[in-house]
């Protein structure tokens, strides 16, 4: 008979083995993903955790592991810095690698990556152990400026509009007091912009046959989103174009909170010194709620079809003949097998097919 102590060894083992079972299959996909919610569905104390883990980032280093690999001339971003910080390095990263990840085929992958990404770090560096909430904008396009996403609690709040006198730099919220580094030392700047093709200096450009006075809100809409949704099955880059297109559901937000988020130059600040564009918009970390909204949608249309749930394809080269209708990249082409880029900062050797399933082999995590 075996002894009081290897019974309680047996039952070690059995629990182990039931707990392993409980969250990976034989295959290796997880059996109990993360759920991620709303920004307003999660409590007062998740939404302060997630921003006490921005905050903690913000105060961490700079990782010298990270490093530019774009062409600078090609990327036309500031030179890096190392006086700078770990949430730095995120936005570095995206400015670097801008015109890889934009208007290419890997324009959804790598950005889910990325926000799990800030997720994984979150967890390692700063003992995060809440879910990557995301901001459904469409809850927000009635009123922008006043949605109630926008909170002034130095808590738990991701703060209100920028001060007009003082290049629109926020002042409230738990953000308040974060520095970014680039493109140059500045608090996170935000800039209600409704109608972004008045100002013809703003660099958005109306597409043929929309009026100057159209609100950018109306772009991001459930029906928008819908068009998404309800088009393009099997035709991943079809999907992709119509979500990039400055008229479709991506650019929206951005372009709405101005600011950093809209890539604007601080004041100051012009070329050839400062070029504007999709570059340093992680600065604003609405940046990472946006992103994980633009995941859910491109969740929710991979799963509506079968044909849809492992649709890739796209060249790897950024090229716009015209700003307002993006292509999905020139070749050299994308497959599943290719690797995601990182500059160190993303894990390495990650492929696009390892990425396509959030529940899958890699990735832990679905949407309510």
């Amino acid at each position: 008979m075996l002894s009081t102590l290897g019974m309680a060894f047996l039952n070690f083992l059995r629990i182990a083995v039931i707990s392993t079972l409980l969250f990976t299959s034989v295959n290796g996909a997880c059996n109990n993903p993360k759920v991620r919610q709303e920004w307003r569905s999660i409590s007062s104390d998740d939404r302060a955790a997630w921003l006490n883990a921005i905050k903690c980032l913000a105060k961490l280093p700079h990782d010298p592991s990270v490093a530019p690999t774009v062409d600078p001339t090609l990327s036309v971003i500031p030179p890096m810095t190392t006086n700078s910080s770990y949430y730095d390095d995120f936005v570095y990263t995206h400015m670097d690698l801008n015109v890889e990840i934009h208007q290419t085929g890997f324009f959804f992958p790598w950005h889910r990556l990325f926000v799990q990404t800030l997720q994984n770090k979150m967890e390692e560096k700063c003992g995060y152990t809440g879910v990557h909430p995301y901001w459904d904008w469409t809850k927000d396009t009635s009123d922008p400026e006043h949605a109630t996403v926008f909170s002034n609690d130095t808590t738990d709040g991701l703060g209100w509009w920028g001060d007009a006198n003082n290049d629109y730099q926020i002042n409230t919220g738990a953000l308040k007091d974060i520095t970014v580094a680039y493109p140059v030392p500045h608090h996170i700047r935000r800039n209600l912009t409704l109608q972004p093709f008045l100002n013809t200096a703003s660099g958005f450009a109306p597409p043929a046959g929309v009026a100057t006075t159209f609100e950018i809100n109306n772009t991001y809409t459930t029906a928008a989103v819908n068009v998404a949704l309800d088009n393009y099955t099997g035709n991943y880059t079809g999907f992709q174009s119509y979500f990039e297109n400055i008229m479709g559901p991506h650019p929206g937000p951005h372009i709405i909170l101005g600011g950093d988020m809209s890539g604007t130059c601080p004041d100051g600040l012009v070329a050839p010194a400062c070029v504007g564009g999709q570059k340093w918009s992680p600065n604003d970390p609405f940046f990472f709620l946006h992103h994980a909204m633009v995941d859910r949608v491109w969740w929710t249309w991979q799963n509506e079809d079968p044909s849809n749930k492992d649709a890739f394809a796209g060249g790897s080269i950024s090229i716009q003949v015209d700003p307002t209708v993006p292509i999905t990249g020139g070749p050299p082409a994308l497959s599943t097998a290719s690797i995601i880029p990182g500059d160190g900062l993303l894990p390495g050797g990650i492929t696009v097919e390892q990425v396509l399933d959030t529940e899958g082999d890699y990735l832990c995590y679905t949407y309510e």
